[in-house]
């Protein structure tokens, strides 16, 4: 009795930041790379995001979905990134991006478990695990290279937060449609791959005039 209102207030909270988030980040990818419209949008969209998925977190204690929370914990993943992406220097930063690193291999690791119990019952239901493995190593080997490296260019700090924004940005359309795949009559696989697809898409679309922005922040500054 005691957690059926919280259970209600987490899930309202859930579906209403989440939404929310999925429209700031629709502002945030039209407007002006590096403006002040993009980074108060972009600020927005983080916080509806991370609220979102904390509360996934918190109301499937009571129902645990691992897909869910999986997703969850690869949203935080992403928006965390991403920030750091732009901020190298703080106090802090280099730790918590191993910590995010160390957060994605345990993932993996789950994720490479399922796998591999399924493919030793013989089904083949092991693909789709196997293939979401194989994009999240993908991220970690990228965040592997970036975090051996002495120096990274702002260009590079800057491709690296377009492309974990894309994948925090794929999120808003993957965890909903899951939720509703029995009514729209799809199955959870195709979801998940195909909103993987917007990764890609948001990326080479949005990621180009970034990088502009950044240029020419580069080269303002060494005049």
């Amino acid at each position: 009795m005691f957690w059926e209102p919280f259970d209600l207030l987490t899930h309202l909270l859930h579906l209403a930041l989440g939404f929310g988030a999925a429209g700031a980040a629709l502002v945030a990818l039209s407007a002006r790379k590096g403006g002040r419209l993009h980074r108060r949008a972009g600020w927005v969209f983080v916080a509806g995001m991370v609220i979102a998925a904390i509360t996934a977190w918190l109301f499937m204690f009571a129902r645990p979905l691992p897909l869910a929370m999986i997703e969850a914990t690869v949203a935080l993943y992403a928006l965390g990134t991403a920030l750091l992406a732009l901020r190298p220097r703080r106090r802090g930063a280099r730790a918590a991006e191993w910590a995010l690193f160390a957060l994605l291999c345990l993932v993996m690791l789950g994720i490479g478990a399922t796998a591999a119990r399924l493919y030793l019952a013989g089904t083949p239901f092991f693909a789709a695990p196997a293939a979401f493995f194989v994009i999240l190593a993908y991220f970690a080997a990228l965040d592997l290279r970036y975090l051996r490296a002495r120096e990274v260019a702002r260009l590079d700090r800057v491709r690296r937060h377009a492309l974990r924004m894309a994948l925090a940005v794929s999120e808003t359309v993957r965890a909903p449609t899951i939720t509703f795949a029995d009514q729209l009559g799809l199955p959870v696989p195709a979801i998940v791959f195909g909103s993987f697809l917007l990764v890609p898409l948001i990326y080479f679309a949005f990621a180009p005039a970034a990088r502009r922005a950044a240029a020419r922040e580069v080269a303002a500054r060494a005049v």
